[in-house]
């Protein structure tokens, strides 16, 4: 049962209605994979825009690693 509290976004609603149009099982698998691209792209920007705002490099992870290996 869908309460007030448990309404669908528009995106959602858009998605499903392009769900109509999935006839098979290889369909959906691609369908899936370009949310996950699409996601996967969203969430490298937001990592490499932190990394850079606190000047984050390759060193400065190898120095964790180090310091959690001992």
């Amino acid at each position: 049962m869908i309460t007030t509290t448990d309404k669908l976004t528009e995106l959602q609603l858009e998605l499903l209605k392009s769900f109509r149009f999935i006839t098979d099982e290889k369909q959906l698998k691609e369908v899936k994979s370009l949310l996950n691209f699409y996601f996967r792209e969203k969430l490298d920007t937001a990592i490499l825009k932190e990394e850079n705002s606190r000047n984050y490099t390759a060193s400065v992870y190898q120095k964790w690693l180090d310091t959690v290996n001992k």
